[in-house]
């Protein structure tokens, strides 16, 4: 599939979530060896911000999905340094910064389901948000 369309289908699919305010494709690097795209998308509240980067190479794709404000809070990616983990190379990095496994696949369309659910549950427990907005 070609990447602009996965990143246009991700960014209509975005666009559909209440916990979204905006979203805007902040980087694009297209080159011979990868294609880079960093999608910055401002939460509810909106203090909070998610960073999607995406790293096409070759045979594979290179992903983290960041929570941050002010500085990052949590994030899952799949960059290779945790061969330890039995999810490898698919990590997750709590808010103690400690490395966990993770549930991600590296479907970025069925992942970006799940990292915006935990998102919403970490700010409803830390009374970030409101379930009724």
């Amino acid at each position: 599939m070609n990447d602009m369309v996965i990143i246009n289908q991700l960014v209509s699919y975005l666009k559909r979530k209440d916990i979204i305010s905006s979203i805007n494709i902040v980087f694009i690097d297209e080159s011979l060896q990868k294609n880079v795209f960093k999608v910055r998308c401002n939460l509810l509240p909106s203090r909070f911000k998610l960073d999607i980067r995406l790293i096409q190479m070759e045979t594979e794709i290179i992903y983290s999905y960041q929570l941050f404000y002010k500085q990052p809070i949590m994030r899952w990616d799949n960059a290779p340094h945790f061969p330890a983990i039995s999810t490898f190379p698919h990590h997750f990095h709590n808010t103690n910064n400690v490395v966990k496994e993770s549930n991600l696949s590296g479907n970025i369309l069925s992942d970006i389901d799940f990292v915006l659910g935990e998102i919403k549950q970490f700010l409803i427990k830390n009374e970030f948000f409101n379930v009724s907005e």
